[in-house]
């Protein structure tokens, strides 16, 4: 179990946003770089040091495909903040895998992230599976990074629900 702890003692700030009316997100701020994110009441995601994650899918291979939906925003902002080319990474998703006892997201071989579980004693009803990613040193501001990443998700969910909804005449979104 990949479950993240924070001192209560430090009251958190409060941050509302709303990205284009797809899902607001609140940010918790503790003081001592932590943040946690919540879409209305639910915990869905959060910030440490270099680590950003999500949770909230209902199994592994949802976890896996939305890392790679935010692995792909992340770069492709990264791309635009120092005015290059996003870093080819194929049309293949990221990969999990066991490496001592925890399950790695890799690309290329090298360990970027973790798929993590067990979030249900955390409150979160709509998935126990999600999904972690390390920032490279490069990156000096996480709590954007994570906005890139949940911005990601957010407009993949909104596509694929039209998507489905065009298809099959009736919306269900899906990671």
């Amino acid at each position: 179990m990949n479950e993240r702890s924070l001192p209560r003692s430090t009251p958190p700030v409060i941050h509302e946003h709303s990205i284009s009316n797809v899902m607001s997100l609140s940010i918790f701020e503790y003081g001592d770089g932590r943040y946690r994110f919540y879409h209305g009441d639910q915990e869905i995601g959060w910030v440490e040091g270099r680590a950003v994650g999500f949770v909230g899918f209902d199994t592994e291979e949802a976890a896996i495909r939305a890392a790679t939906v935010g692995y792909d925003g992340l770069t492709s902002w990264l791309a635009r903040q120092s005015r290059d080319a996003p870093a080819p990474r194929g049309r293949s998703r990221l990969v999990a895998r066991t490496e001592g006892g925890a399950r790695k997201l890799t690309l290329g071989g090298v360990a970027i992230g973790a798929v993590v579980s067990g979030w249900e004693s955390r409150g979160v009803t709509d998935g126990s599976f999600g999904f972690e990613l390390w920032l490279p040193p490069r990156i000096g501001a996480a709590l954007s990074a994570a906005q890139v990443v949940h911005y990601a998700l957010a407009r993949h969910r909104q596509l694929r629900g039209m998507e489905i909804s065009d298809s099959a005449g009736t919306a269900e979104v899906v990671v």
